[in-house]
């Protein structure tokens, strides 16, 4: 089950994978994750299959002989499916109840999951005080579109990564005879034929600043501050949300302007208050009876 939802990656590989996997493997406990990222300058997308070890136990026990006559196992299977690719390997567990396999390749031009499901592209609006101004910014999930592109792919047609998990990779001889170098996954596997890939979960990761709310869940890892926006593979079109707060220039300029007039019209009330009480200077030459209110505070003579 968790394989038919597996992967499905992109266009012509990951998305394709991730999209045609999933299909398969969905409800059985496989998560498909698109990590998206920046390293070095240069941006990827890692594609993270994991299915839980019961379901590649059920896929193993009903493998059939690949062409070369050994029987398929799931971490063999998807090695090859990617080895006409330019996916490469990251890492491939069978540990924890689980198999974990991640593939990434340097994305161009949106990515292959641009290609097969819908571009993230943002459209941004905000509010604003004199202040605070909140922006949100909403893209459609670029798995929006995957499962109907799994649907729709024509038989005998293997040149993309989602094509050759429903079809297999096949070819023509020179007498016109299909010739199969890898089977379709629900052919290679049969208990997959059981398996609704409806509950496939497909997580795609963004990273991004520690400070933003989203419509995701926030996780932290080696990478940074990432945002995980979840969905299952079916025909829903779903969105993903950030929401984030700048400063308003004016707003706090304002405030610097008032509180610098009001710090410059306190000095000059001091100043004038201070000067219109006379000072010792002022007093000479002295005049009793312009000064009679200061005599009174003297200290009376002593007797």
């Amino acid at each position: 089950m968790a394989l038919d939802c597996i992967k499905r990656s992109k266009r012509i590989i990951m998305l394709v994978a991730v999209c045609a996997v999933a299909l398969l493997l969905t409800g059985c406990g496989a998560t498909l994750s698109v990590y998206d990222y920046d390293e070095d300058g240069v941006r990827y997308h890692m594609y993270e299959l994991s299915v839980d070890a019961d379901t590649v136990a059920n896929m193993e026990r009903t493998a059939i002989n690949d062409v070369d006559g050994n029987k398929y196992t799931v971490q063999g299977y998807f090695a090859r499916l990617f080895a006409d690719y330019d996916y490469t390997l990251v890492s491939a567990t069978n540990a924890d109840g689980k198999y974990t396999v991640r593939y990434r390749k340097q994305v161009t031009n949106g990515g292959e999951l641009a290609e097969l499901g819908t571009k993230v592209d943002f459209t941004t609006t905000h509010t604003e005080n004199p202040f605070v101004r909140t922006y949100t910014a909403t893209s459609p999930n670029p798995f929006n579109g995957v499962r109907q592109n799994y649907d729709n792919v024509q038989p005998l047609r293997s040149s993309t990564v989602l094509e050759r998990i429903k079809n297999g990779a096949v070819a023509h001889d020179a007498h016109g005879e299909t010739v199969v170098s890898l089977h379709a996954i629900d052919q290679a596997f049969p208990y997959l034929k059981t398996v609704n890939p409806d509950g496939l979960l497909l997580n795609y990761v963004r990273y991004g600043s520690d400070r933003m709310e989203s419509s995701g869940q926030k996780i932290k890892d080696d990478k940074g501050t990432a945002y995980v926006f979840s969905r299952y593979f079916d025909d829903a079109d779903t969105y993903i949300r950030y929401k984030y707060k700048g400063a308003v220039p004016y707003g706090w300029y304002m405030v610097a302007v008032a509180a610098g007039a009001l710090v410059f019209g306190l000095i000059i009330l001091f100043t004038r208050a201070k000067k219109d009480k006379p000072t010792l200077l002022d007093r000479f030459p002295y005049n009793p009876e312009q000064y009679r209110d200061y005599d009174s505070n003297l200290p009376s003579k002593l007797n």
